[in-house]
């Protein structure tokens, strides 16, 4: 659960880092943009390591990989948890993943706004 819960910390500045990287871009200041996205790939990558720690921990443990597999990936409204370790599992997840949809749609804006046509997400 604490691996989680530090993925959230990071997923929250990466957030934060994408509102400035927002504001930098509206301003056409290069160097902070630059700095910006340097550090928000850092976060990115402290975000996947938690992920990697977290699969670690049960790497030989075959029982004990669906039972993580089932807390981290399961869709929420279906399995919220029994035990109160579950459910706060659950609740991690479900604000962290609001966090993310956040962030997706504010690098939408910002890949069509800068590429045009040529944007990731295209029309």
């Amino acid at each position: 659960m604490v691996l989680l819960q530090r993925r959230y910390h990071v997923i929250r500045e990466i957030s934060k880092l994408s509102r400035e990287l927002s504001e930098a871009l509206s301003r056409n200041d290069e160097v902070s943009t630059s700095m910006i996205l340097q550090m928000r790939a850092e976060e990115m990558a402290k975000a996947d390591e938690c992920i990697h720690e977290i699969w670690q921990l049960v790497d030989e443990d075959e029982k004990a990989q669906r039972e993580l597999r089932l807390l981290i990936m399961s869709d929420f409204g279906k399995d919220a948890g029994e035990s109160p370790e579950e459910k706060k599992i659950y609740e991690i997840r479900r604000k962290t993943q609001e966090i993310i949809d956040e962030i997706r749609s504010l690098d939408q804006r910002l890949s069509r706004k800068l590429a045009g046509d040529r944007s990731y997400y295209g029309d």
